[in-house]
């Protein structure tokens, strides 16, 4: 019998890799960025309550510059990430030039004017060899101190994993991609990842897919599509690991702080012009300070952001967590179908 074409092309060029230093990166990003990740809350609080201050200021300080670490991953070809040893790849970034550390760090950041990059990335780029001795010893640290004694636990999962993903895409191909997550949509003639945006690619367009599996990454469809060798994580539930019943609390924050007539008017507005105090008054037909307690609420949920000009201070929306709401709300949702498909 003839093989189907998308049978034979995900035979070629589809492959699941065990890759403990994304394991680490995407750890760290767990650590910077807990709320979603409800599987992993426990190991969170542990790591928290053992490791000193200092170790978590540089890495919610290196989560920032990194957008908590992705800009990171995304430079990990250059880092030998396919490595079974995860000091070989810390090792690199102790060798890369400073430019070449200033780009991963900082990724689509580097390019922009100095005026726009925060103070932490002007400071890297004031200082580039401190941070990065600095980084590099954190990574060490980290790696020595606290993900080693992780991944000796979890590595068995991932393994496995690894050679279940890969036998499937030889006996099942097509049903075995489509069981990465249910935001990745396998087509005849090409993919789709549904977040924020939708991506789409031919099967033409792409040299390879890469599997990742990861404990940590869950519930995120996280995919690299930056080049035409596709990575892209897929959840590895550990059957020892506590269930966590507990929503995201930014998420929660997010939700209520739209569960109000009056300042989901109010986003809307500032979505599309900054608006202070006084003008918000006149449009929404409320007393000052009642305008300025639902001003409060909503850049306490971090839905809004402000920025002073002369005497005044003008609001606007945050675009991209408003757009990132369908997205946390996917994820919420797709938690308990991932489980049951892992499961099966």
């Amino acid at each position: 019998m003839a093989m189907h074409p998308l049978e034979q092309w995900i035979r070629r060029h589809v492959k699941a890799v065990y890759s403990p230093y994304h394991e680490l990166l995407v750890s760290l990003h767990v650590l910077v960025n807990p709320d979603h990740h409800l599987s992993r809350l426990n190991w969170v609080r542990n790591v928290h309550q053992n490791m000193d201050r200092e170790m978590v200021d540089q890495i919610l300080f290196y989560g920032k510059v990194t957008e908590e670490w992705f800009f990171a991953m995304d430079c990990e070809a250059a880092f030998y990430s396919d490595s079974r040893y995860v000091e070989e790849s810390i090792e690199k970034w102790n060798v890369i030039s400073e430019i070449q550390f200033c780009r991963f760090i900082l990724g689509k950041n580097y390019e922009q004017s100095t005026s726009k990059q925060s103070k932490e990335a002007r400071d890297i780029l004031r200082r580039p060899k401190w941070h990065q001795k600095r980084l590099y010893h954190l990574l060490q640290a980290y790696q020595k101190d606290f993900f080693a004694r992780e991944l000796y636990a979890v590595e068995p999962w991932l393994v496995k994993a690894v050679n279940s993903c890969n036998a499937g895409f030889q006996e099942n191909p097509v049903e075995t991609l489509r069981s990465i997550h249910p935001r990745f949509l396998v087509k005849e003639k090409y993919i789709q990842f549904l977040k924020a945006r939708t991506y789409q690619f031919n099967y033409s367009e792409l040299n390879s897919i890469t599997i990742l599996p990861s404990t940590f990454i869950a519930p995120h469809l996280l995919i690299d599509t930056e080049s035409p060798d596709i990575k892209v994580d897929k959840q590895v539930i550990i059957p020892s690991s506590e269930r966590v019943e507990e929503t995201p609390q930014d998420l929660l924050r997010a939700l209520k702080a739209l569960a109000d007539p009056t300042r989901l008017i109010m986003v809307r507005a500032m979505l599309y012009h900054p608006y202070c105090t006084q003008q918000l008054t006149e449009k929404v037909k409320l007393a000052k300070a009642t305008v300025s307690k639902h001003l409060k609420v909503l850049e306490k949920s971090g839905l809004i952001r402000s920025e002073r000009s002369s005497h005044y201070v003008f609001y606007r929306t945050n675009a991209y967590l408003l757009e990132m709401l369908r997205v946390d709300m996917d994820q919420f949702f797709d938690q308990p179908k991932l489980e049951k498909e892992e499961q099966n």
